[in-house]
């Protein structure tokens, strides 16, 4: 997994924006050493090499403060370590401070190696060591001073973790919202898919229908065909541009996606054709729309109990509904004119939903049908195999208690009414 090289990223170089108090800080901080630091080389008359190493070691914390590039941000600790270190014994230890500060930077620093600060930090005391030796000045000052040198360290380990944690918050969010574009792309593709298997090879067997019955000079039955299949495309284009819609919009983003317009009109002497299931009429109506659109187009089917799906929640009959589609528009491009067997079966609290027609299948359509599934959990399964002479899809499904209740009510109440009608 990449991770960022700063956390924060409000400049072009992606360097970390300081507050304004970070920046009062600092400023407090290079102010107090740099008056102390020509107070006593004044008193103490430094030679004019500690004057200038320790100009150069301020001048850098400075310029780190208003760094704007990686570079010059890092270049800017290693001035303050390297001058700072070899002035800390002459200045009585007052240039420790950029030292300190320096190996802070260096070691928060998520672009460099952790161990960069670990070895400054070392050549720091090596320097301090030699440089105490030749000036005399006692083992006690030298692990003061090493002392302060590993808080430095410790620090920017401290940020640097910090900064990591961020990183990889941040990463993660990134790979969680490109999981949920491609999980959205992924279900616009098969509702695209959908609808075109449907409505596309419904159509087709609604004009080939139309051309027999031309052809046998029933112009009437053709006329009411015809009206059928355009009403099947506008659904199809209709259903085609939702799922377009919702391809392009932003991933749950909350915005409904707007209902097309009905795009055709009945002539004032044609009665209204029976327009064929839409995917949206279908989840309503469970799978009888289904089965009627099935029949018009010149399939048969052979329904075996609640096609209503009454028992199933709202995910859990959708998504039976999108695979009997395609199981369908399966049988009537592979084997049409042959019945299909649809099967709606109770089984304690659970059901199972299976779809057999003579001819094997495949294609996009199964691999649709397992992925509807697997968004509804471990407990919904959907398998396609052959079997004999046919291709079953075999779905199971566990049941909403509650909504079984309900329907139950709802079952007693019309059961109530009737016998007050009566």
């Amino acid at each position: 997994m990449s991770l960022p090289t700063e956390p924060e990223r409000t400049d072009p170089a992606g360097v970390r924006s300081r507050s304004g108090v970070s920046w009062l800080l600092n400023g407090v901080g290079i102010a107090v050493v740099a008056f102390w630091f020509v107070r006593n080389g004044v008193l103490l008359h430094h030679p004019a090499w500690v004057w200038v190493l320790g100009a150069a070691a301020l001048a850098a914390w400075a310029v780190r403060e208003g760094a704007r590039t990686p570079r010059v941000l890092v270049a800017a600790a290693g001035v303050m370590v390297a001058a700072g270190s070899l002035t800390v014994v002459p200045t009585d230890s007052l240039l420790v401070v950029p030292v300190i500060v320096g190996l802070v930077v260096l070691g928060a620093d998520l672009r460099l190696p952790v161990w960069t600060a670990a070895v400054a930090a070392l050549a720091a005391v090596v320097v301090v060591a030699v440089t105490a030796t030749l000036e005399q000045t006692s083992v006690q000052f030298v692990l003061g001073v090493s002392g302060g040198l590993l808080l430095g360290v410790l620090v920017g380990f401290s940020r640097r973790q910090a900064r990591l944690t961020t990183a990889q918050a941040r990463e993660t969010e990134r790979q969680q919202q490109r999981a949920r574009l491609l999980a959205d792309r992924s279900r616009a593709s098969r509702d695209i898919h959908d609808v075109l298997a449907h409505s596309l090879g419904g159509l087709v067997l609604q004009l080939d229908a139309v051309e027999a019955l031309l052809e046998a000079g029933r112009v009437d039955e053709a006329t009411r065909r015809a009206g059928d299949a355009r009403a099947l495309a506008a659904d199809g284009l209709a259903e085609a541009r939702r799922a377009v819609h919702a391809l392009r919009d932003e991933p749950h983003s909350g915005r409904p996606v707007p209902d097309e317009p009905r795009t055709h009109r009945p002539q004032p002497d044609q009665p209204e054709p029976t327009r064929a299931s839409s995917p949206s009429a279908d989840r309503g109506a469970g799978l009888t729309a289904l089965v009627d659109a099935h029949r018009s187009f010149g399939g048969e089917a052979v329904v075996q109990g609640d096609a209503t799906l009454a028992v199933l929640d709202d995910a859990h009959r959708a998504a039976v509904v999108q695979v009997v589609r395609e199981a369908l528009s399966n049988a009537r491009r592979h084997a049409p004119g042959r019945p299909v067997s649809l099967s709606v079966i109770r089984d304690g609290d659970a059901v199972d939903v299976v779809v057999a027609n003579p001819l094997p299948s495949g294609g996009q359509g199964l691999l649709g049908m397992r992925e509807r599934f697997a968004e509804l959990g471990s407990e919904a399964t959907v398998e396609a195999e052959r079997s004999d002479d046919e291709f079953v899809v075999a779905m199971h499904l566990p049941v909403d208690g509650t909504r079984e209740a309900d329907t139950a009510d709802d079952a007693d109440a019309a059961v109530v009414a009737e016998d007050d009608r009566s």
